[in-house]
């Protein structure tokens, strides 16, 4: 989601006088604010913006993140001055994606001028005529100041706030210590990290009874950044005089923190963290030395890791006179949670017995001899150690049978597999960015994978996705709340370990990385992949028997088309892939729009048919679906299905996803006439929706010569 600034009102004088004494815009006076790029652009040909000292050439995002990243530093943000700037929202969308920074951008129906600064006082007034002025969007019609837009990057769009403070048309930096919000604390922040941090800030969900500050630990200390683009390393008295609005005392505090991999620097920072503890007088919890803490996306909380990336209980550092035991409980499975209020997934059996995953710490002693075969906790405890060959690694459960008691019976996540790194010469695994050469299992292990609808379709016909990979995890819990499961046994090879992934991953599935209970299971290695059955959630932390899947394979079926373009993965093969390249799409004469979701695109003329339109569009780089080389590409992955099979079979050379419709011209248009094409005359190039809604609603326009286009 873009965070997006609130439209103009009356400002009262909060910034300007109600009526704010404006001037046409002149660069040589412009107020120019630091860490803030301004980029003029003005509206060229059909709608698009150019450079306005070189108005013949159109940009697009890649074009406009050019322009940005040769005149700005890398850590700025960028400010669009053109009018009606919000025209252009997915434009600009996509230049923050691309730079990695926020994008401020006027409000549709204003206009940019130059404006006087009335939050100064009268003695700066009178010499405001000579100095430098703001730029503010001004309402078309009410000519008063409205309020920027701000384009956060879409991978990492939240509702926080951003860099500078954005208020009565002004654009201000912010003061003091750059502090995020949390649901229950504060995430510092740096200009180097800022966007990242705003994004898991935003993430995290609120906790009982700890407080959470995210802070990067550097040099036996911790950074804490400031507006002006400074950084210093503080102590911990120095935190805590930060963090002095935060009710700390008598309280828990978790940092959410990686610690140093040097020992001289972990030695320091533990003495920080004591000094914290002291001076705040509340429980300061942190990861092992060397460890660090990691987001659950789905759970909204944190999990705590050792040097190794396994995962571990969080220690507690506790002030010298701190009264009676600490309200929280460091669990297992690296999670913190109240005495009170113990978190449990039941995995019920078919004949009604129960796995109960409580953590076995939790567990009266007597209790944790009666664990079922084919249980464990996934990680090392005092209790019990880490499977690390295939002769520790325990059988799995058989299918159908009583895994416990009617009394219920501890047991927490499935046994981790030794790791092997796989053979270069290996086949590939499908999804294009994945590299060969990856950490796979070396050994057969079960896990559970999210399924989406009825489990026992999963099972079927095959789990939706609009991934050529599933994602499985050796801790139910680790799938959102209340989600269906599928048990799978996968063989040797069949799963990537997404924690020591080697290879760059696009940024829409980063938050999967990092996780040692997390793996990839890879479309080309379904094959290696059984099923074993099926879960359902009843709301209440448990998971019931469904469906005994008896070793069926593990199939991936189209996602519906609300999530993908026309049924297709996102991994497809582009065109053009580079430049523009001319188009051709077939529409119905009479007034029906647009399809919704995708259209499809001929690279050659067709052949002309009785009541169509023919548009002859330039394409940019990417920006459709080349049908005939993704079919080629996924030919041999037989366990992921997709529709492109259907679309090639049926003669669909090109598909043109919705979402870039505004993003293609229309050059030229034709109606069938005379078993022939005749092209219309008078007509504009722009957009493609605005160009269609035209010609399908226009009483029939002059055609001119020359004679019929042959279709041939």
């Amino acid at each position: 989601m873009n965070g997006l600034g609130r439209t103009a009102g009356p400002t009262g004088g909060n910034g300007f006088d109600r009526v704010p004494a404006t001037r046409r815009f002149d660069p040589r006076r412009h107020r120019r604010i630091a860490g803030l790029f301004d980029l003029w652009l003005a509206p060229g040909p059909g709608g698009r913006l150019v450079v306005p000292t070189d108005p013949g050439r159109p940009l697009d995002a890649r074009a406009v993140a050019t322009l940005v990243r040769h005149g700005a530093d890398a850590a700025q943000d960028v400010r669009i001055l053109a009018d009606d700037g919000a025209r252009h929202v997915e434009l600009f969308t996509e230049v923050a994606g691309l730079l990695g920074h926020d994008v401020l951008v006027s409000p549709d129906g204003s206009d940019i001028r130059h404006a006087t600064d009335r939050t100064t006082g009268p003695a700066t007034r009178s010499t405001s005529d000579g100095g430098p002025l703001d730029a503010v969007p001004l309402d078309r019609v009410t000519r008063q100041p409205m309020d920027w837009l701000v384009l956060q990057p879409p991978d990492l769009a939240t509702s926080l706030p951003g860099w500078f403070a954005v208020d009565d048309g002004l654009v201000r930096p912010r003061t003091g210590v750059v502090g995020l919000p949390l649901p229950d604390g504060l995430a510092l922040a740096t200009r180097a990290d800022f966007v990242t941090r705003r994004a898991t800030a935003h993430r995290l969900g609120a906790s009982t009874g700890v407080v959470t500050v995210a802070v990067t630990a550097r040099s036996g200390g911790f950074l804490v950044g400031n507006y002006s683009g400074t950084q210093d390393v503080h102590s911990g008295g120095q935190l805590a005089a930060v963090l002095g609005d935060l009710p700390l005392y008598g309280a828990d505090l978790r940092l959410w923190l990686t610690w140093p991999s040097d020992a001289d620097e972990q030695a320091r920072l533990v003495t920080q963290v004591v000094e914290l503890a002291e001076t705040t007088g509340a429980t300061v919890w942190t990861p092992p030395p060397g460890g660090r803490a990691e987001l659950i996306d789905d759970r909204r909380d944190l999990r705590s890791f050792d040097p190794a990336g396994a995962i571990a209980a969080w220690q507690a550092h506790r002030p010298r006179y701190a009264d009676g035991p600490a309200t929280l409980d460091a669990t297992p499975e690296g999670l913190l949670v109240s005495r009170l209020d113990r978190q449990r997934i039941v995995v019920a059996s078919a004949t009604g017995g129960t796995v109960d995953t409580t953590p076995v710490s939790d567990r009266p002693p007597a209790d944790r001899t009666g664990e079922p075969d084919g249980v464990d906790t996934g990680s090392p405890t005092a209790d019990r150690p880490a499977p690390s060959t295939p002769a520790t690694a325990p059988a799995p459960t058989p299918a159908g049978t009583t895994v416990g008691s009617a009394a219920e019976q501890p047991a927490v996540a499935l046994a981790r597999p030794a790791l092997v790194t796989d053979n270069r010469r290996a086949a590939d695994y499908g999804p294009p960015w994945l590299r060969r050469g990856q950490q796979v299992n070396a050994e057969a292990f079960e896990a559970f994978v999210l399924a989406e609808g009825d489990p026992a379709r999963a099972v079927t016909d095959g789990v939706p996705s609009v991934e050529l990979f599933l994602a499985a995890f050796l801790d139910p819990r680790s799938a959102p709340a209340g989600s269906d499961l599928l048990r799978v046994r996968i063989g040797p090879g069949g799963a990537v370990a997404m924690a020591v992934l080697r290879t760059h991953v696009p940024a829409r599935f980063k938050y999967v990385l990092g996780s040692p209970d997390t793996y990839l299971l890879p479309a080309a290695r379904l094959d290696r992949v059984r099923l074993v059955g099926g879960f359902r959630s009843d709301g209440h932390g448990r998971l019931l028997p469904t469906v005994d899947a008896d070793g069926e394979p593990l199939r991936i079926r189209p996602a519906p088309t609300s999530r993908s373009v026309a049924g297709l993965p996102h991994d497809v093969r582009r065109w053009p892939g580079f430049g523009t390249r001319t188009a051709y799409a077939l529409l119905p004469a009479r007034s029906r729009g647009l399809p919704r979701g995708w259209l499809p695109l001929h690279q050659q003329r067709p052949v002309a048919r009785p009541g169509r339109l023919l548009v002859e569009v330039r394409v940019p780089a990417g920006r459709t679906v080349d049908v005939n080389a993704t079919h080629t590409a996924l030919t041999g992955l037989p366990l992921a299905r997709t529709r492109v099979a259907r679309l090639h079979h049926a003669g669909v050379a090109l598909v043109l996803g919705s979402r870039s419709y505004d993003r293609i011209v229309v050059q030229r248009a034709y109606r069938a006439q005379g078993g022939g094409w005749q092209r219309i005359g008078d007509l504009t190039p722009g957009p493609l929706p605005s160009v269609v809604a035209d010609l399908q609603s226009a009483v029939p326009a002059r055609v001119v010569d020359p004679p019929p286009v042959d279709a041939t």
